[in-house]
């Protein structure tokens, strides 16, 4: 393939801008799900940075802070268990962000922090001031790492009780305010399943849904998967996937595997994608 159609393949087919959301578990070690695995933020930032080589913006929005936070203090040998999660977030935050510094920096580059709440993308002048400080950062070749602001909004908190994820409606916000065509939720299930599979073992992953028309009865099967760490559920990725659908972006619901960020930035098959037709992963 000569040097011009290989350009125009990536132009066709990769992304020009990606928002990847990553869940908490799916950030932790798969073996036992208990802990913050630096070696999976390493891959992401290397996937992200060898995207970034094909002309590919990448934005995170990511979980863990709270995570992060319960771990530092239980190394510390104390009782995490009546704490605030606004307490764990805050201690947490910094300590997430060290994961993704680190992550970044052997790939040449380091990542730009933003805590966001509903109120800075309600609020006009601040929603134009956030776009231009991801546009910047992605100028100069930097790593935008989004989070909702839990220490001053509880409202991800009380959603995450609940077993809703704020963070998946704000990666969703962003990739429409920040005009991406691509959408990736990571969890730590391996996509969308025809049934609950903490329930049935044997149930069926769907290779590619059309959210629309089985929105009702994806909800149905999936409303008691949610993780333990995140609390986030599978409810709130299909909604938040669905209205990104809407607005024409291209969507993937993936759990953690080889390549996951840079198969899907291909357009190939990982966990489940968001299209047109509905069809069981053989």
């Amino acid at each position: 393939m000569n040097k011009n159609l290989k350009k125009n393949y990536r132009e066709r087919i990769l992304p020009r801008r990606l928002v990847v959301k990553c869940g908490t578990e799916n950030l932790c070690s798969h073996d036992d799900g208990k802990k913050l695995n630096q070696k999976i933020f390493d891959d992401y930032a290397r996937q992200a940075a060898e995207l970034q080589k094909q002309g590919v913006d990448v934005i995170f929005i990511s979980s863990g802070a709270i995570k992060a936070g319960r771990e530092e203090l239980e190394d510390l040998g104390l009782d995490t268990k009546d704490l605030d999660r606004q307490v764990l977030a805050a201690i947490g935050q910094p300590l997430l962000m060290k994961r993704w510094e680190k992550a970044f920096r052997k790939f040449g580059r380091t990542s730009g922090q933003l805590l966001l709440t509903f109120t800075n993308w309600s609020n006009e002048r601040e929603r134009s001031e956030v776009i231009q400080c991801i546009s910047d950062l992605l100028k100069i070749g930097q790593m935008p790492i989004i989070n909702e602001n839990d220490p001053v909004s509880d409202k991800e908190i009380k959603l995450m009780e609940k077993r809703i994820s704020e963070n998946d409606q704000l990666a969703r916000m962003t990739a429409l305010e920040i005009g991406a065509d691509a959408i990736l939720f990571l969890t730590n299930e391996g996509g969308i399943y025809a049934a609950n599979p903490k329930v049935d073992p044997k149930a069926q992953l769907y290779e590619e849904i059309n959210v629309q028309d089985r929105l009702e009865n994806l909800v149905s099967s999936n409303e008691e998967t949610f993780s333990e760490n995140g609390l986030g559920g599978m409810i709130a990725k299909i909604k938040e996937a669905s209205y990104c659908v809407k607005s024409n972006l291209r969507v993937g619901i993936a759990g953690y595997e080889k390549d996951v960020i840079l198969k899907f930035a291909k357009d190939e098959s990982v966990g489940t994608k968001i299209g047109k037709i509905t069809r069981i992963k053989n």
